[in-house]
């Protein structure tokens, strides 16, 4: 009973120590990547995003799961990459597509968007560009 209470003691005590690492992201859907993602600002993911190539997005990228390469998903062909999206996405920033990019729902870019590919949304596309 005493090792009990010690350890929900350290526990306790190592809660309140450590920094907390992620303030501000939320959780909203399940998240799988076959290549590479780089992130430094909001995107949000309602649904299921499978990329099987890069993703460069100006913000955080929130999921509830995240596979690393080669999880259930083969390697990318080379200038065949494909981005699927099941939801909404929105991107703070600029978006850089490197193949294909299909998007169930509307996608939103604020700022400028370059595709070396087709993109294909089942909803509104709209690219912001500040003046």
């Amino acid at each position: 009973m005493r090792i009990l209470r010690r350890m929900a003691v350290a526990v306790v005590l190592l809660g309140t120590l450590l920094p907390v690492v992620c303030t501000g992201q939320s959780v909203t859907g399940s998240i799988a990547v076959g290549g590479s993602a780089r992130v430094k600002g909001p995107a949000t993911v309602n649904g299921t995003l499978s990329v099987d190539g890069h993703v460069y997005a100006n913000g955080p990228l929130t999921a509830a799961w995240f596979a690393s390469p080669g999880r259930g998903y083969p390697p990318p062909m080379e200038r065949s990459l494909l981005k699927v999206f099941h939801g909404p996405l929105t991107v703070q920033g600029s978006m850089v597509v490197h193949g294909d990019l299909y998007v169930d729902g509307p996608l939103t870019v604020n700022g400028p968007l370059e595709a070396g590919g087709g993109i294909d949304a089942n909803g509104p596309m709209v690219e912001r560009h500040a003046r």
